[in-house]
């Protein structure tokens, strides 16, 4: 999820200046966004900091698993439709409802547990594994998508996570609600097709007319119900559709994941390991704000909260 440039960013600029915090309102939010107790108070509903528990496991059949991950290996993309416990996806979808209406971008549902064990039940694991080999990795490149129930709004433009990552790199993606074509659910170019344009695209040339008409035709749309996964590598062309006129909002959250001692970018750092202990608060405060940081470029209406995400950046930063 690496963000490019876009000609839009110097005119949300302009707009959003009128809406920055205030100083006052600057040193509210920051004392709030560290106060661990405030944010269990928001969502008393949901953990922060507290032991996983042994239920509301992913389930993931074995024929679907096979299947997968031989699209996964042919394609460089995968979809498991509802794998997740239903309670658990509509308990995440609070969260992320409650996190918006206290004024934050859905992202800092990642100060709570779900976000981030959700991807650790063995099923979930035995697939990564399966596809990145024995001692993956999650990097902290971490997002929460809501996109809203207003025609003509779209998701992410299209773009790929990370170029040149091959079969060590994986992008998961989860639906905390059903995403349909109506309310702009995911659309991916195959892997083989992804790279002739990414390629074209890099050398800065035309797409052919040949190539420009099979890509469109090679199109994938993945609508799926709530609690479904989906994945990708991460030279796989992706991007969210637009809103025809749904009145669902689309919500959903996106984790990444590496193969055991490969290089990873400084943006990715730090790695967690699945099989240990959930990152601490400041850890996932630093994921959250870290990718804030780099994703104005695909939706700017963050830049109203990127001095505070600056801050926040600099008190939670681990360093190198």
């Amino acid at each position: 999820m690496r963000a490019t440039p876009d000609k839009s960013i110097g005119t949300a600029e302009a707009l959003l200046k009128q809406a920055e915090l205030s100083p006052s309102q600057m040193a509210e939010r920051f004392e709030a966004a560290l106060d661990v107790d405030r944010w269990r108070r928001l969502a008393p509903f949901a953990a922060i900091e507290e032991p996983i528990g042994s239920g509301d496991h992913a389930q993931i059949a074995p024929q679907d698993a096979v299947r997968e991950k031989n699209r996964l290996d042919e394609d460089g993309y995968f979809c498991l439709k509802q794998v997740f416990d239903r309670r658990r996806i509509d308990r995440m979808h609070d969260i992320v409802r409650a996190v918006r209406a206290d004024g934050w971008p859905a992202a800092f549902a990642f100060v709570y547990d779900d976000f981030w064990s959700i991807a650790r039940s063995p099923a979930i694991s035995a697939f990564l594994e399966a596809s990145l080999g024995a001692g993956f990795a999650q990097n902290t490149v971490v997002w929460a998508h809501w996109v809203p129930d207003a025609k003509g709004v779209a998701g992410w433009r299209p773009h790929d996570d990370y170029r040149g990552g091959d079969d060590t790199f994986l992008s998961l993606w989860i639906s905390l609600s059903d995403a349909t074509v109506e309310n702009g659910c995911m659309f991916l170019v195959p892997a083989s097709r992804s790279r002739e344009v990414t390629e074209a695209t890099k050398a800065q040339d035309s797409l052919p007319n040949i190539l420009f008409r099979k890509t469109l035709q090679d199109v994938v749309a993945l609508p799926v119900p709530s609690g479904s996964l989906i994945g990708w590598r991460g030279d796989v062309l992706h991007w969210g559709g637009a809103n025809s006129g749904s009145t669902v909002p689309r919500v959903s959250l996106a984790l990444e994941f590496r193969s055991r001692d490969v290089k990873t970018t400084r943006f990715e750092r730090p790695l967690i390991d699945p099989r240990a202990a959930l990152p601490p608060f400041r850890t996932r405060l630093f994921a959250i704000v870290k990718a804030l940081r780099e994703y104005t470029n695909f939706e700017p209406l963050l830049l109203r909260h990127l001095p505070l995400a600056e801050r926040i950046f600099e008190e939670t930063s681990p360093g190198e």
